[in-house]
């Protein structure tokens, strides 16, 4: 299996059948969310009353899928972190992991772990690494009823995930 970015969790359908979407619970403060539509990601900025959001079910093989999702996601959150200013993107340098580690702990989501290219990740393309929360669950969820049904749903991008290189 496939180095994750997210926590993986597997719901119980209630009622019949599988729903049109998942309803996942998310704290204010960690907007915006990327969440999985029927057409690809789309970025939410604040969640429904209650503390929720709403992300698509979509039917298809989640681990064939799942290296694609997760390149999406990364390039999905390089951009919209440059567009917003929030300096999670740095060169893939001595100095650049350095400021990498100090923005997580800012945020105090230590320990953290560094992914690069290789056989665990082979979607993350060579020169280019990235360092995430050790506890997947501050990042985001991969929700899953099965192997052909599942959500994805990035909570904590602006935080939870730091862009070493140049991902294009």
């Amino acid at each position: 299996m496939i180095g994750m970015l997210f926590e993986k969790v597997e719901i119980q359908p209630g009622g019949r059948g599988t729903p049109l979407f998942a309803e996942v619970p998310v704290h204010a403060e960690t907007a915006p969310y990327l969440v999985l539509s029927n057409k690809g990601f789309i970025w939410i900025n604040s969640p429904f009353r209650g503390g929720f959001i709403r992300s698509a079910i979509v039917r298809n093989n989640w681990s064939e899928a799942l290296p694609d999702l997760m390149l999406s996601v990364v390039k999905l959150v390089t951009d919209q972190g440059k567009k917003l200013s929030w300096g999670n993107h740095f060169p893939n340098t001595d100095d650049g992991r350095k400021a990498a580690e100090a923005y997580l702990a800012g945020y105090e989501l230590a320990p953290t772990e560094r992914l690069e290219h290789g056989p665990d990740h082979p979607w993350i393309p060579e020169g280019c690494a990235l360092l995430v929360p050790k506890d997947r669950s501050y990042l985001g969820v991969l929700a899953y009823y099965d192997d052909s049904q599942y959500t994805v749903v990035v909570h904590n991008p602006a935080r939870g995930l730091v862009v070493l290189g140049d991902w294009k």
